[in-house]
């Protein structure tokens, strides 16, 4: 039985999701926001999910479970109360711990290798030191000390795509730094079934496996040995999002979808999502860009135009993108750096109609500056579909006569964010 209360609620429901996503209970909230769930359960780790946010919980047969959280608040206060609450409300400090440990990017991944893997053992050792305070059963210890190293394994394993992510810059490391994964066993369908960690590792190493073949036959030869039914259907979804703007292989990973699924709608999204990347990649620098109208967050509409004769940076986010959070800090730092010159930061939220008072809270929550905007019609925007905004963070940047000089503008944690604006505006 799982029961609750979600304050200033602009969502309908909540539910509970299997790792895979399939969902596996949701309930309609009432007026004051209550809800009530029961259901039979297997003991593992679920996702917890409310409008785009998501909570790891851990579930067991005998749980009589209430949650309580403040929608605009979601992840600060997460609370649990009653049987299995010990170990949820462990997860829930477990996360925001997890975001104050990694909110230095430059402190955690600008590092050498070793200090690199000093950084995530500590990671680990911190939640240790948590997991040990409490008065938690035995079987959630043991899966939860297993979870623990599947994510510090992770996080070798995707060491160079976050430095990528984050930073902007291409890392190399030695084959010394890469052995702690080496003889992981994938074919362990047992923890990649109640694993988070242990599935989202062996989803990357697929991933890079199948990036790393030559075309699309050799792709789907890769593709053909995964054993797994779960990992295979899980490798095809995650193709949908290799469409994109910023990845050369965007019609490889179309084509891959077609010849290894007959879901029509997943084929017809992937097609859409595909001639929206064409028809961003028309826009080039130097060209006008599209105009946007926005409502600013004190209730005026606010013109791309209005801001002729300066720069603009624009941050596209969305309060539940965690990625678009960490830039945050990094967007503040530009604001301050350039805060006399020749330029303006736009923020553009691309949160649904239903959780604008989120939005405007979470701009007074993390005192964002800048000029801070809502898309009126989220990703289907006219100016999210000219520039293809089908993933954020994304960053734009215009120049005074309203001229593109990057449809994809690198982000505020890069050095050559800095550089570029340097040579732009001194």
């Amino acid at each position: 039985m799982v029961s609750g209360q979600v304050k200033n609620h602009s969502a309908t429901t909540i539910s509970i999701s299997h790792l895979n996503n399939q969902e596996l209970i949701s309930a309609k909230l009432e007026a004051d926001g209550k809800f009530n769930m029961s259901v039979k359960t297997e003991a593992g780790y679920y996702f917890l999910k409310y409008g785009r946010n998501t909570a790891y919980i851990y579930l067991y047969p005998k749980d009589e479970l209430s949650i309580v959280f403040d929608a605009k608040h979601f992840q600060s206060t997460l609370v649990f109360e009653g049987h299995g609450s010990i170990r949820n409300n462990y997860l829930a400090k477990k996360s925001e711990m997890d975001s104050e440990l990694t909110k230095d990017l430059e402190a955690f991944y600008k590092v050498d290798e070793g200090t690199y893997l000093r950084n995530i053992e500590k990671v680990k050792s911190t939640h240790l030191s948590e997991l040990s305070k409490h008065d938690i059963e035995k079987f959630f210890v043991n899966e939860e000390k297993k979870s623990l190293e599947y994510e510090r394994l992770l996080s070798i394993q995707n060491y160079e795509s976050n430095y990528k992510f984050y930073l902007g810059e291409e890392v190399s490391p030695s084959e010394e730094f890469y052995k702690p994964i080496e003889n992981l066993k994938l074919d362990n369908n047992e923890d990649y079934k109640k694993q988070p960690y242990f599935r989202y590792l062996v989803n990357s190493v697929w991933s890079k496996r199948i990036e790393a073949a030559n075309d699309v036959d050799g792709m789907l030869k890769v593709l053909r040995k995964v054993s797994s039914q779960d990992l295979a259907i899980s490798l095809v979804n995650g193709f949908y999002s290799k469409i994109s703007s910023n990845n050369e292989r965007s019609k490889d990973y179309l084509d891959l979808i077609k010849r290894v699924t007959k879901h029509k709608p997943f084929i017809d999204a992937a097609e859409k999502r595909y001639q929206e990347v064409m028809s961003s990649k028309s826009l080039k620098e130097g060209d006008f860009s599209p105009e946007f109208s926005y409502e600013a967050v004190d209730g005026s509409i606010v013109n791309l135009s209005e801001f002729k004769g300066k720069y603009v940076y624009i941050d596209v986010w969305a309060t539940w993108c965690a990625p678009c959070i960490k830039q945050s800090p990094y967007l503040k730092e530009l604001e301050e750096r350039y805060h006399s010159k020749n330029i303006v930061f736009v923020s553009i939220s691309v949160d649904k109609e239903k959780f604008k008072d989120t939005w405007k809270q979470m701009i007074v929550d993390k005192e964002l500056g800048g000029i801070q905007l809502f898309s009126d019609k989220s990703f289907d925007s006219e100016f999210m579909n000219a520039y293809a905004v089908n993933s954020i963070p994304r960053f734009i940047l215009i120049d005074p006569e309203g001229k593109i000089v990057k449809t994809e503008a690198p982000r505020p944690s890069f050095d050559k964010t800095r550089k570029l604006l340097d040579e732009l505006l001194n």
